[in-house]
């Protein structure tokens, strides 16, 4: 793409970006998070709570839980709000990754940081928790807000090379380690702009230029990078409002939200729950698939492998449809990973429901190795005598 271009482009997209508003933003939202780090993370006398991660993970992910229309965040992740939470509580307690980490946070020079991420990988490599997945969406996420004005928010290591070779900036194939993969290509790609096109601007500025759709200018610059691939969280929304709009009503509605933090809540204490005792979750290439795993059929909710018998278990939560619906669907899933992952060895499969029910039961005669699992939430008031 020709310079003139790029350059009239970005001339029309600072119109309508407030770069300045931007980076007080992200100045105060890196001192959160800093704060955050140092004591709720590395801080061993605290506690760390709820309320504590949510806020962060606002601040990372734009579908964090409780963001409102007007936050920013540094970019959508397609993580879901249980692997975050995870991520933390891991964090909080491994000292190994938790202290390269901070290693990685205060290093300035980029060989030395490529070396301290290639360890952290190593470090985490069985932790099962996002943080340095193939994508590299959780690290470079950190990077960001723990460095705004040195790394890129575009956080997709898949994306950036799609923006190297949409733009002739460079082989992303020639970085070989995942250090190199995530360094080399930030710093390529904003020294390639000031380069290659004349545009020395503010990371932040750069990957909203290349991202974000303020109007249509941005979407002829996409053109020239972006592959078609869609991000995960996006395809997740929109099955859960069609979920939604299907149930139709308002009780639906309810349960079908407590079984999304029911969710979140599986795969943050995985390992201290009756599944987690039996199964153990799922990576694929250093990525957590687990949680909403895609396949050409649909999303599972959860995928996991017996801790034994390595077979495969499809854990779906019977979110606001009909009983007939949801073994329908396991079914269909079950049917899927047979065929694609298990080399037709036998699949098992688990409902997970907020009551058992008749129409459930009798279903589930005929369908063999699928079980049965009821929920319970309860909570208690203590009146307080007043003064």
């Amino acid at each position: 793409m020709e310079a003139a271009k790029i350059q009239a482009l970005f001339r029309q997209f600072l119109s309508e970006f407030d770069s300045a508003r931007q980076a007080e933003v992200w100045e105060k939202q890196k001192r959160i998070f800093k704060h955050f780090w140092n004591d709720k993370i590395l801080d061993s006398k605290t506690e760390l709570t709820v309320a504590d991660t949510d806020e962060i993970i606002r601040l990372l992910d734009i579908k964090g839980r409780g963001r409102q229309r007007m936050d920013v965040a540094v970019a959508n992740t397609g993580l879901r709000q249980g692997l975050w939470e995870r991520m933390f509580d891991q964090l909080k307690n491994m000292k190994d990754i938790q202290w390269t980490l901070d290693q990685i946070f205060t290093e300035t020079d980029d060989s030395k940081l490529i070396e301290l991420i290639n360890r952290l990988g190593k470090e985490n490599e069985k932790n099962k928790n996002g943080l340095t997945g193939k994508s590299a969406v959780a690290i470079n996420a950190f990077l960001f807000i723990n460095s705004p004005t040195k790394f890129l928010s575009m956080v997709s290591l898949s994306h950036r090379s799609q923006v190297m070779r949409g733009f002739d900036l460079g082989d992303p194939n020639e970085f070989k380690t995942y250090g190199e993969q995530i360094v080399l290509s930030n710093r390529r790609i904003i020294d390639g702009f000031r380069n290659r096109y004349g545009i020395e601007v503010k990371p932040r500025d750069l990957s909203e230029f290349l991202y974000t759709p303020h109007s249509n200018y941005t979407t002829n610059v996409k053109v020239h990078w972006q592959s078609g691939e869609q991000f995960i969280a996006e395809t997740i929304e929109a099955e859960d409002v069609e979920t939604i709009q299907e149930a139709g009503e308002v009780e639906y509605a309810v349960e079908f939200a407590m079984e999304k933090h029911l969710e979140d809540f599986l795969v943050r204490n995985w390992e201290r729950t009756e599944l987690g005792k039996k199964y153990d979750l799922i990576e694929q290439d250093g990525e957590f698939v687990s949680s909403q795993y895609r396949t050409d059929v649909g999303i599972i909710d959860l995928l996991v492998r017996d801790k034994e018998t390595k077979r495969y278990v499809v854990i779906e939560l019977k979110k606001g449809q009909t009983s007939d619906t949801t073994v329908g669907q396991v079914a269909r899933y079950m049917g899927w990973v047979k065929k694609k992952l298990a080399d037709d060895q036998e699949v098992n499969g688990i409902i997970i429901a907020r009551a058992n029910d008749q129409q459930l039961q009798y279903a589930l005669q005929m369908v063999p190795n699928v079980e049965l699992f009821v929920y319970k939430v309860s909570f208690a008031l203590e009146r307080i005598a007043s003064l």
